[in-house]
């Protein structure tokens, strides 16, 4: 976020950080840096109004993950292997079922699935 020329969305952002405290003056006006949970964030955020969220991010995405809170997930593949970084997916204590909706293929090598959790009825 911080190396980007210019801010590339149209959208406000909140981006998640125990380590960033300020942003550049450029950005203040769309970025918010918060350091906050999962369930924490999304209660504040649900009182400020907003009904959903695109999250990002490899430990971000853990940790919404372990807390049950993604109903969509966007699996985002790329004919490169990297050879570090943060994995996608980490231990969680249960598995968590998702319905595959459809898998979209670019002619660039790009390939994107769509699921939605599937939770039982209780």
């Amino acid at each position: 976020m911080l190396t980007f020329p210019s801010w590339p969305y149209a959208k406000k952002a909140f981006v998640l950080s125990t380590s960033i405290r300020q942003v550049p003056d450029i950005l203040r006006e769309k970025i918010t840096v918060l350091s906050m949970k999962p369930k924490e964030l999304l209660s504040s955020l649900s009182s400020n109004g907003f009904t959903s969220i695109y999250v990002d991010g490899g430990k971000v995405i853990q940790e919404f993950l372990k807390e049950d809170l993604i109903d969509k997930l966007i699996i985002s593949k790329v004919p490169v292997v990297i050879g570090s970084g943060i994995p996608l997916f980490d231990y969680l204590d249960t598995d968590l079922q998702f319905k595959h909706l459809q898998t979209q293929v670019s002619s660039n090598g790009l390939v994107r699935s769509y699921y939605e959790r599937q939770r039982s009825e209780s």
